[in-house]
């Protein structure tokens, strides 16, 4: 890359000649701001459907999905990501990359927090330097492996230097800003406990004006943000548990807009004509994750066989209705370098019984459960509460696996128990959804030293290790894109969980919403955008 400083347009262009050697990657690009006929009219209030809280709403701590949505609309950063998955200016208006790679120098605009003070470079260094302390223990520490340091320039220029070349020093440099003027006053080892975990100060489109625990959050427009002003006044998360309540809340005009739809109920609201289904490019995948403390996952050919065992084709046809495909691993299919050549483990009852028994599992008491060293294949399933996909598919892989002799109980627990339980380390096999990141990294899941992050199960690799060092130290895709087979390939035959199956994204939009843009990015990547006909807004004062 070039070391001239450059906006939109150019970024855009370079990017795609370093990354990809063309803009050829990725996924469809809208080319409208803006619907056809119809103005944007500013204001009104669109109410979005959620099955529970966020966990915390900092960037530092937070592990739920839920609060990764509202922060993205309540916050600013150097640099965000399109439809088209490159990299474009935001906070940073401009950047340059040293021509050693080993540095890249962000250019801000002139910013404010929704309190009025100024969001300069400090804001961002400080940011940094929260996300590296011990104390703090973020989950997303390991992302910046190869940041040496972020550096204050002056106030409207940072600096970054790595350890060495990176394949996307963007990627490397994106994480949430926070407001120093507050955190510096803080103890770092008290971060589960700030203040503004609740109430966060904001940098983006919108902020957050209250959050009635179990029962919704509402967000109004950030008067004081530089950018393009968001069109709603209000959007209203309103918390739902039941999936079909959801649906039905959809149905009445209770709710706006409901992501995460079931298949059946998206074929039964495909006839409603206030209610478009919008299908979207999926980054999510289900996956069973063995924990590797207990020891009968210690072995590859038990975790291969157990894989094995899985029916994924009955699980794609019943549960997700055709919606979906098999998973092969945790890289995500919209991705570049998701594996073209590699197909998801297949249902071999026969070859999983061969494995099992090359691995010591027999049954010796002839009772149907195969046993080694005195120990039964047995385990427990922990999975979430409520989750009716879940539920289900949880009934297939007991089915599935008693058929080659291991028995298998299910435990479901409230999502934030169950999540306890996972990070400590309190449980034998998890039936999870991850939403996995579009820049194609999967070692805050896999790495043996993301046991901070993402590894629950505690898997170690030696050669997943090296291959990840060496696939994400090569700029040039042509060059990586091998390499990324053989960490899909090591995944497989050394698999740290059953990667089970990608369901489609499905999410139900009333159609009193204007311009609304569902994308792989995010089910609310452009909820600055969205409005509503004067005619058809329903709330003068509040939902």
């Amino acid at each position: 890359m070039g070391q001239g400083r450059f906006g939109k347009a150019g970024l855009a262009v370079m990017l795609c000649l370093w990354l990809i050697g063309g803009c050829g990657e990725g996924t469809d690009q809208s080319t409208a701001d803006n619907p056809p006929g119809d103005a944007p009219d500013p204001g009104g209030t669109a109410v979005i459907a959620l099955d529970g809280d966020p966990d915390v709403l900092n960037s530092l701590i937070r592990r739920s999905a839920h609060a990764g949505q509202i922060l993205s609309v309540t916050q600013t950063s150097l640099a965000e990501m399109g439809e088209d998955l490159q990299w474009y200016p935001d906070l940073a208006e401009s950047w340059e990359l040293a021509p050693d790679g080993l540095s890249v120098t962000y250019f801000l605009r002139r910013w404010t927090w929704s309190d009025g003070e100024p969001l300069d470079a400090d804001d961002i260094v400080s940011s940094f330097n929260l996300f590296m302390d011990d104390r703090v223990a973020s989950p997303r520490r390991g992302m910046f492996a190869d940041v040496l340091r972020a550096v204050a320039v002056d106030a409207q220029t940072v600096r970054y230097e790595f350890a060495r070349p990176l394949t996307d020093p963007f990627n490397r440099t994106f994480h949430a800003i926070l407001p120093e003027h507050l955190t510096r006053d803080l103890d770092p080892a008290n971060v589960q406990s700030w203040e503004m975990n609740r109430h966060p100060l904001a940098s983006g489109p919108f902020r957050v004006d209250s959050w009635s625990a179990g029962n919704d959050l509402t967000l109004v427009r950030n008067e004081t943000y530089p950018g393009t002003a968001a069109l709603l006044d209000r959007v209203v998360y309103r918390f739902i548990p039941e999936t079909a309540a959801r649906v039905v809340a959809l149905e009445t005009g209770e709710v706006d807009f409901v992501d995460g739809l079931l298949p059946q109920a998206a074929r039964q609201l495909e006839s409603n004509p206030n209610i478009e289904v919008v299908k979207t490019a999926t980054r999510r995948y289900y996956y069973l994750a063995w924990n590797f403390q207990r020891g009968m996952f210690a072995d590859a050919r038990t975790r291969r066989a157990l894989s094995l065992a899985l029916d994924r084709d009955r699980m794609i046809k019943t549960l997700l209705y055709g919606y979906g495909q098999g998973a092969i691993g945790p890289i995500a299919p919209a991705v570049w370098n998701h594996s073209r050549t590699l197909t998801s483990d297949p249902h071999d009852p026969a070859v999983a019984r061969r494995l099992l028994a090359e691995a010591g599992w027999s049954d010796t008491d002839n009772d149907g459960i195969l046993d080694r060293d005195g120990q039964k294949l047995a385990f427990e399933i922990l999975t979430k509460q409520g989750d009716p996909l879940r539920e289900s598919c949880a009934v297939i892989l007991r089915e599935n696996l008693l058929t080659v002799g291991v028995s298998v109980t299910v435990r479901s627990l409230e999502l934030a128990t169950g999540l306890d339980l996972l990070n400590q380390g309190h449980f034998d096999a998890y039936l999870g959804l991850f939403n996995a990141n579009l820049y194609g990294d999967p070692s805050s899941v896999v790495h043996s030293t993301a046991t901070d992050q993402f590894n629950a199960g505690r898997y170690a690799s030696a050669r997943v290790d090296s291959l990840l060092a060496a696939a994400l130290g090569v700029r040039d895709r042509a060059v990586a894109g091998p390499i990324w087979e053989q960490v899909q390939s090591a995944l497989q035959a050394d698999p740290p969980a059953a990667y089970l199956f990608c369901p489609d994204r499905l999410v139900g939009v009333s159609t009193r919403l204007q311009n609304v843009r569902p994308h792989v990015l995010s089910p609310v990547n452009n909820l600055s955008q969205w409005w509503i006909r004067s005619e058809d807004r329903k709330y003068r004062s509040g939902p």
